[in-house]
């Protein structure tokens, strides 16, 4: 008797497994397929980056509004790229990811940022709008202001800004990194 449960149990399983496997069908949806940290894999890397003419730019973008000379370092290398502005009591950087699942990867920061940081508004996501993509509440830019850090996502490309300037307040910190942000991801637009 045992062995018939086993048998027929065993035939159930067979018969659920083999449903569905003889191909899909415009009507059937695809399959999503994953990364071990949720990406999709139809998120791929783009050749878009922060050139060392963007970086003099930004640069540009600064000094106006400190009323100070900065100097600039570049590294225009996709997927990462990279610009550092520096000056008397100023450190900003300026970082433009569009390596593989960048969207996916912003998403899973801000999300941990936001676990890490429960309890304590300066170190939670606060939504900054106009900055990134169009979302609901605004969650395409974020500032955590224990870190002075601006995350922002548009489609494929991830924009980080770290900004340190002295006697700058929060608020102004915040709203300098969302002009820089703004203004990388219209240096770094693929025409």
């Amino acid at each position: 008797m045992r062995v018939l449960r086993g048998l027929i149990g065993l035939a159930v399983v067979l018969a659920v497994a083999g449903c569905g496997s003889g191909g899909s069908t415009s009507s059937e949806p695809a399959v999503l397929s994953r990364g071990i940290k949720g990406e999709s894999t139809t998120e791929k890397a783009t050749k878009a980056h922060l050139s060392a003419a963007d970086c003099a730019a930004l640069a540009k973008f600064v000094e106006v509004r400190a009323k100070t000379r900065l100097t600039h370092r570049s590294t225009p290398t996709p997927p990462l790229s990279r610009c550092r502005l520096e000056g008397p009591g100023i450190s900003i950087n300026v970082y433009l990811d569009t390596g593989f699942a960048a969207h996916q990867r912003y998403e899973n920061r801000v999300t941990e940022t936001d676990q890490f940081g429960v309890g304590d508004p300066a170190k939670v996501p606060h939504p900054v709008p106009g900055v990134g993509e169009k979302a609901a509440y605004e969650a395409g830019a974020n500032w955590i202001p224990s870190l002075q850090t601006l995350l922002a996502v548009r489609g494929d490309r991830w924009v980080t800004v770290t900004i340190s300037v002295a006697r700058w307040s929060d608020r102004r910190l915040r709203d300098e990194a969302a002009g820089l942000g703004r203004a990388a991801f219209r240096l770094s637009a693929e025409t």
